[in-house]
C-alpha cells in the first residue's frame, strides 16, 4: 500500500513539475520597437522633465510656467 501511494504521489509531483512553463522570451530575438511620438511631460525637479519614453527634458521657466527648453523661443 506504501508503495501505491508513493508512486502515485511521485507522478502526480512529476506532473506538476514537467507542467510548469519554464520557456523564456530571448531577447535577442525579437525586434526593438521604435519610440513612439509622445506629447506632454512630467516634471520630476526645477528645471528637469521626464516624457513618456523616459527621456530627460530640459525645463525652463517662461512666464511662471516651466516649458520645454526648445519651445520657450
Amino acid at each position: 500500500m506504501k508503495k501505491i501511494v508513493t508512486s502515485a504521489g511521485l507522478i502526480a509531483l512529476l506532473v506538476v513539475i514537467l507542467g510548469a512553463d519554464i520557456r523564456r522570451i530571448d531577447s535577442q530575438n525579437t525586434p526593438r520597437e521604435a519610440k513612439k511620438r509622445c506629447v506632454g511631460y512630467t516634471i520630476i525637479e526645477y528645471g528637469k522633465g521626464l516624457d513618456c519614453n523616459g527621456d530627460t527634458l530640459k525645463l525652463v521657466r517662461v512666464n511662471g510656467v516651466q516649458v520645454l527648453a526648445e519651445n520657450a523661443n
